[in-house]
């Protein structure tokens, strides 16, 4: 029974060190990886067809071009065959998927933050795990995906064209049923 306590501290000692050793590289990527995703995203899609066929270096490239573009209005690279962008500022795109995971993060944080407090005033311990690196976390993916879309290409206009009523022409469907008919007709 001893043996069965000290396996079960092990590995739970084992999986808190290797928590402990992802959580520096998750937090220092996640801002970059928002901030990225966001703000190419949209060229990524139009460019599928050159990204697709190009070596990684290219790819990269092409990846740097959309970047750059999208700050400044230029790109390194020439000949890529990716259409490098041109510079956009869009504070509508700070609301963006990337805010939102951020918020939503910061509320694990608080909220799990504060019924731990009152499990820990009740005696139980902490009920809810990781509150406070699922906090700063999220606030690295809020601010990249926040950055991201302050330079993110604003979504296109929809400009609806509709026709009067008046204009609309309407098929009226063919009622006719084309059965043998053994009957003539006086004509």
């Amino acid at each position: 029974m001893a043996k069965n306590g000290r396996r079960n501290k092990i590995t739970r000692k084992s999986f808190t060190n290797i928590g402990s050793k992802i959580f520096p590289f998750v937090k220092a990527v996640s801002a970059p990886i928002a901030f990225l995703e966001q703000l190419t995203a949209k060229d990524r899609q139009i460019n599928a067809s050159a990204m697709a066929g190009a070596s990684a270096t290219t790819q990269a490239k092409m990846l740097m071009n959309f970047v750059t573009g999208r700050l400044a209005g230029f790109g390194f690279f020439k000949n890529t065959g990716a259409v490098t962008p041109s510079q956009t500022i869009n504070p509508s795109g700070v609301i963006n998927k990337w805010t939102n995971a951020g918020l939503i993060g910061i509320g694990y944080k608080i909220l799990g933050g504060s019924i731990n407090k009152m499990s820990r005033d009740m005696g139980m311990g902490s009920v809810v795990p990781e509150t406070s690196r699922v906090g700063s976390i999220a606030k690295s993916v809020l601010i990249g995906g926040a950055l991201g879309g302050f330079f993110d290409d604003p979504p296109e206009r929809v400009i609806n064209h509709s026709v009067p009523q008046q204009n609309i022409i309407r098929a009226i469907p063919n009622t006719f049923n084309n059965t043998t008919d053994n009957t003539e007709s006086g004509f």
